[in-house]
């Protein structure tokens, strides 16, 4: 690991800023700045054409504004592009990122949206055992140009993936020179501290050229305590009437331990009154007894001490974790006496961090277990005091079971059923350590009609390498609290008389060789390859009165394989975590593809430009077969300044290689058990008593274990996207408004059903039958838990998105220097997603905490940006809004805060060059607001706000040409 970074370390080295160009522009006005009115190749399109009259719509950032980025992130850069949608991931998801960062367009997930370096496509990383991805993590900041992010069906263009869009990074080229750059940052409450640094070099000359660049991120952790909307897990809020509020905090799994026993619930704290070896479980602090005052408020509860606060442990416990990357790309070209010309480009990742975790519970099923811990009557260090309340309640609910054959095998059963958290077998570490390398070698050339080929190859390699430490060996465990069980293995702990020594019975410390017995060190291993093979042709083609045609015809064929190796320990199902099993597979496609750019009016009256756009892709997987996409777009500017656009196209999505072959792995997603009391509907109490649930059961956790998997039935995605819109670009103004809405329908989606829906269809079931289908994916253990959740990849749903983008750009001489406006606004019209079933979902306007398997449908999103530039120096300031949203509770235990306040984040920055530095400083998020609460697990709000606050930074750079 590297070392961790200090305040002093990081603000040793904050040295100035750096500034060049506009934070965000149009791809036409980025080419008239540049003076690049010519024939060149833009994303969306195979055909050479004018960068300022493509056809679909088109948002590029450029490179600079970029390597400003505070954390000098592309992720970060690109999250303030509203198109860009909030299902990715970003450094915020600590548990789920491993330090890499996804994104996708409108909405949809980054599944659906391909990333691409210079126009090829690179290896995806496998993330975790359940999604992978191109990380847009893996690209050194300092050597992008620039990025367009193509908001718009390409499927037909660019192959699977596109439907959403395209992101594509535009690397530097024809660089002459040396640069290098420093930066660092801090918030102004501790943890996140930053540092990073960059070098560009590049040699250019006649035959061709070379440019690469290099570098180095370090971002801090930052603990759940640093943070004060952080530090207490606040699950949801109850009204119950009368002034009484129910509030439910953290967890009811304590490193105490906990009786499961219906009748016996209790923890084994000592009662200070009594005597006793434990307390009756009060999990809302109302029992009047063991400091609970009956209040129910979040004092008591954490006064008595019940319910566990896993968010404060002695080892800190990450709510964003450190994280190191070290990046190199580079590119080049060659120009041969014969014409030709050949090019390569590489990139080289590296990236590592470490999470600090909560302690392990253990309750209900994990891995191969249903029914965990069962402690036999007869273990020696059980209090007797406990013993005999257990043996007296299962007495009670073995009589209630009305048949005197139940009654004895219920009387029989030799164990109880407990709940234990690890907290005192030592913390909890995730180290992941990840490598990416892909490399592109190609050859061009021009032939006698002036037509071009193209033939490239592509291959990449990446992988993952984790290790958490500290896990809990569950099958040990069981062992280990079985006095019978333990005397027969040799290592299990036991004292002089051959009795286990492992003491779950409330807290004690625990002994090396009891810690080295229960914990291990869980180790998984995932890679990733692909090899691409291309060739394309293009030119012009005939000659119709306002041009000639302009054709792109190609060919590739990709071959895909990976894989995820678990642990031993994990694939045998005795780990306290998640259960793997390994993933496997590969699949190959052939393409053919065919794109015309056709010029039906030129300069004629209504008509100053009129052309159609066709582009058709024939795919042929060895997995499920061929399909075949399509775009057609219009463009129709009727006069000078005014332009109209539009597309109609096709996609699709062939599942990947986890969807497909993934083995069974579990999830933990906050699901809340409708059995949970108190229970209002008499239909759902009918359908729980059907169950087993026994009266008065409160979910033990917010999290339900849920089993997820490949599947080689599934079928591609298909999809089909609408957009129309207009660019204004009025002579009497340096003014460019550009409005485009979108409408795309998903068919046949790939994922799971909602558990949500699930599990709240089933008991919802007529006439407390648990007759709906979907309670064939459960089942629940003895004390009433669920214990089995069964959601395998399917095609499910189908998924409907629509909005409009808003571009707008503004420059005006104001006296004393030059004003620049953007303005970025993206509204949601609809999100919606209908499952096979029949059930509609519509998220438009909501957001979710951070552990759904969603995070939030904004219905505006708004980025502001207004810069002053004077000669060799500039202020700006940026507006980010992000509007208020109905808060999903994902517990649902019921929340006081049903609304989500809307967000407004002020940026303040300055740049400053002086001959061959350029300086930069700033401040994100001005005001230190604070992240509205949204009911969640363990942060209290969603991963898309800003969990760092007030963030100070600047950076230095210097170029020598």
């Amino acid at each position: 690991m590297f070392n961790e970074n200090s305040h002093a370390r990081v603000w040793g080295t904050l040295v100035g800023a750096v500034l060049l160009s506009s934070s965000f522009t149009s791809l036409s006005a980025y080419a008239e700045s540049e003076g690049m009115i010519e024939e060149v190749v833009v994303t969306g399109s195979r055909i050479k054409r004018d960068a300022g009259s493509y056809t679909g719509p088109m948002t590029t950032l450029m490179g600079d504004t970029v390597a400003q980025n505070p954390n000098f992130s592309l992720s970060d850069a690109l999250l303030e592009l509203p198109a860009i949608g909030s299902q990715g991931i970003s450094r915020n998801d600590a548990n789920g990122g491993r330090g890499s960062s996804y994104s996708g367009i409108h909405q949809l997930e980054p599944e659906r949206t391909l990333t691409m370096f210079n126009g090829k496509r690179t290896v995806s990383n496998i993330q975790s055992s359940l999604s992978m991805g191109v990380d847009l993590q893996s690209f050194p900041v300092n050597m992008i140009e620039r990025v367009e992010v193509l908001a718009d069906g390409a499927s037909s263009i660019y192959g699977s993936d596109a439907v959403a869009g395209v992101i594509n990074l535009i690397p530097k080229t024809n660089f002459d020179g040396f640069e290098i750059s420093f930066g660092a940052g801090s918030p102004s409450e501790d943890g996140g501290d930053h540092i990073d640094t960059g070098i560009l070099f590049g040699i250019s000359g006649d035959r061709g050229f070379f440019t690469a660049a290099i570098s180095y991120v370090d971002d801090g952790d930052v603990d759940y305590q640093d943070r004060d909307w952080a530090q207490i897990p606040i699950l949801g809020q109850l009204d119950v009437g009368g002034g009484q509020i129910l509030t439910l905090m953290g967890s009811g799994i304590p490193p105490e331990g906990r009786i499961l026993e219906p009748g016996a619930g209790v923890i084994f704290k000592a009662d200070p009154v009594t005597n006793a070896s434990f307390q009756p479980y009060d999990t809302f602090c109302l029992s009047n007894t063991n400091g609970a005052d009956g209040s129910g408020s979040l004092d008591c509860i954490l006064n008595q001490g019940h319910r566990f606060n896993y968010n404060d442990i002695p080892t800190g416990v990450s709510l964003i974790n450190e994280n190191q990357a070290v990046n190199f790309a580079g590119i080049g070209e060659y120009n041969f006496d014969n014409g030709m010309v050949g090019y390569m480009s590489t990139i080289v990742a590296h990236r590592e961090g470490r999470l600090n975790f909560t302690p392990l519970p253990i309750q209900g099923a994990a891995g191969r277990f249903t029914d965990l811990i069962q402690v036999p009557f007869t273990h020696p260090l059980l209090p007797t005091d406990a013993r005999d309340l257990v043996l007296g309640a299962r007495a009670t609910n073995c009589a209630a079971l009305g048949d005197a054959a139940e009654e004895a095998a219920c009387l029989a059963n030799p164990d109880f059923q407990m709940s234990w958290r690890g907290l005192d077998a030592g913390a909890r570490t995730f180290d992941y350590d990840s490598d990416t390398v892909a490399a592109t070698v190609g050859l061009r050339g021009t032939l006698k009609n002036d037509w071009e080929w193209d033939i490239w190859a592509t291959v990449g390699h990446s992988e993952l390498f984790e290790v958490t430490k500290g896990q809990v060996n569950v099958g040990n465990l069981q062992i280990a609290v079985d006095p019978a069980a333990c005397a027969l293995v040799a290592s299990c702990p036991k004292d002089a008389n051959g009795d286990p020594t492992l003491n779950i019975f409330g807290r004690s410390p625990k002994t090396a060789e009891e810690i080295a017995y229960i914990t291990f060190d869980d180790i998984e291993d995932t890679s990733y390859d692909m090899v691409h093979f291309a060739a394309a042709i293009s030119g012009e083609f005939g000659d119709l009165p306002a041009g000639s045609v302009g054709v792109a015809l190609g060919a590739e064929y990709r071959d895909e394989s990976g894989g995820v190796q678990p642990s031993g320990i994990v694939q045998l199902g005795d780990s306290g975590g998640n259960f793997n099993s390994p993933t496997d597979g590969s699949y190959d496609v052939t393409e053919l593809y065919a794109e015309f750019s056709i010029p039906l009016l030129e300069d004629a009256p209504g008509a100053e430009d009129l052309s159609l756009d066709v582009a058709f892709r024939w795919s042929d997987y060895n997995t499920f077969g061929d399909e075949s996409t399509y775009k057609v777009a219009v463009s129709w500017a009727p006069i000078e300044s005014l332009r109209f656009r539009g597309t109609v196209a096709t996609g699709y999505r062939a599942p990947n290689i986890l969807e497909l072959f993934g083995g069974i792995s579990d999830t933990f997603q906050s699901v809340v058990d409708p059995c949970t009391a108190p229970i209002a509907d008499p239909n759902v109490q009918a359908n729980c008593t059907a169950a087993g649930v026994p009266a008065g059961f409160v979910q033990p956790a917010a999290q339900l274990k849920i089993s997820a998997g490949g599947n080689e039935s599934l079928e591609p995605e298909t999809s089909d996207s609408f957009s129309a819109g207009l660019v204004w670009e009025p002579d009497f103004a340096q003014l460019r408004v550009a409005l485009d809405w979108y409408d795309v329908e998903v068919d046949d989606a790939i994922g799971t059903p909602d558990p949500v829906n699930i599990i709240t269809t089933c008991y919802n079931s007529p006439a407390g039958d648990l007759s709906a289908l979907e309670c064939g994916r459960l089942g629940r253990g003895q004390a009433g838990d669920i214990v089995r959740f069964d959601l395998l990849n399917e095609n499910v749903a189908k998924i409907e998105t629509s909005g409009i983008d808003m571009d707008v750009t503004y420059s005006t001489d104001v006296g004393f220097g030059d004003l620049e406006i953007n303005w970025l606004v993206n509204y949601l019209d609809e999100w919606k997603q209908t499952l096979v079933s029949g059930v509609e979902e519509d998220r438009t306007g909501q957001v979710a905490g951070a552990v759904s398997d969603w995070a939030a449908y904004p219905e505006l999103r708004s980025n502001l940006r207004v810069r002053l530039i004077r000669d060799a120096w500039w202020v700006g300031l940026t507006y980010r809004y992000l509007d208020e949203m109905e808060a999903a509770d994902v517990i649902g235990f019921g929340t006081l805060s049903p609304e989500a306040d809307a967000v407004h984040y002020v940026d303040l920055d300055f740049g400053y060059e002086i001959g061959p530095w350029n300086l930069l400083a700033g401040v994100q998020n001005v005001s230190d607001e604070e992240p509205p609460y949204v009911t969640d697990v363990s942060i209290n709000t969603s991963d898309i706000y800003d969990f760092l606050g007030r963030f100070y930074y600047a950076r230095a750079k210097y170029t020598i040409h």
